[in-house]
């Protein structure tokens, strides 16, 4: 009897959004170039029959411009003021954190401090400053929000150089033979690469940065719409997507997680 009433509500649920208009997604760049985006889409329309169109992807000022000139209905990015003001300025809503990515510690090849990834994430940092090694900050908010949480949690302060450059900075980095932060995914996907640079993948929640999902308001797309972008929002934090994120892995990486779900105790390991 279950089964039958399971079977009836997803046959409904599926009824209900049959006609639905396919929805325009802003997603940030890191989530479609890994291929996670697709799965999740993919998912998605199995689900409830509702298509989307991915309308702008890449960094967070180009789903800014893009989402204040036209309307979107559902965007997501890592948590920012960008996504915040966006918010704020009333063009979407329901701020939702829904998965985290990851940061990783890169050197110059000749590891000065000599750490290493069976290190914990407290060790290598403390081998960074006792060496008195240098640590290059690049121009990202998100390096400067995870640098910052370091020396907060762990009291990281290590002797630190700024670099204006955003493309080529790992060069400055290899000049001056020192540490810095970097993405997971555009490091092992080589969006950024030199080859006399080592990257060493520790585990710890203090590297992970959360991404925040959210909808147009009803004013900018309309209640149909709306509720089905509010729909796409409630996928992202349910049972199925978060075993999705758990279990996802770039195809030359079968080992390695990029993405990491939210803290759920249902969500099996």
């Amino acid at each position: 009897m279950k089964k039958i009433i399971l079977i009836f509500t997803l046959l409904l649920s599926v009824n209900l959004y049959a006609d639905a208009k396919p929805l325009r997604v802003a997603v940030i760049g890191g989530i479609t170039m890994s291929g996670l985006w697709e799965e999740i889409s993919t998912a998605f329309e199995k689900r409830y029959g509702i298509q989307t169109e991915l309308v702008v992807t890449g960094p967070k000022g180009v789903l800014n411009a893009y989402t204040r000139k036209d309307p979107v209905d559902f965007i997501t990015m890592h948590s920012s003021d960008t996504i915040s003001n966006l918010a704020s300025d009333g063009m979407i809503e329901g701020l939702t954190p829904w998965i985290h990515n990851a940061q990783m510690l890169l050197s110059e090849q000749s590891n000065p401090a000599k750490i290493s990834d069976s290190d914990t994430l407290e060790a290598a940092l403390n081998k960074i400053v006792d060496s008195n090694s240098t640590f290059m900050i690049h121009l990202s908010g998100g390096t400067f929000e995870v640098f910052h949480g370091l020396g907060s949690r762990y009291g990281f302060h290590p002797k630190v150089v700024l670099t204006e450059k955003k493309q080529g900075f790992l060069e400055d980095v290899v000049s001056h033979q020192a540490y810095t932060l970097f993405g997971v995914i555009p490091f092992l996907m080589k969006k950024h690469s030199n080859p006399e640079i080592k990257g060493y993948m520790i585990d710890a929640e203090a590297l992970h940065r959360p991404y925040l999902a959210a909808a147009g308001t009803i004013d900018r797309i309309g209640k149909e719409r709306y509720r089905s972008a509010k729909l796409l929002v409630q996928f992202l934090v349910s049972h199925e997507v978060q075993t999705l994120i758990r279990n996802f892995r770039l195809n030359d990486f079968p080992k390695v997680p990029v993405f990491f779900p939210l803290k759920m105790k249902e969500v099996s390991r």
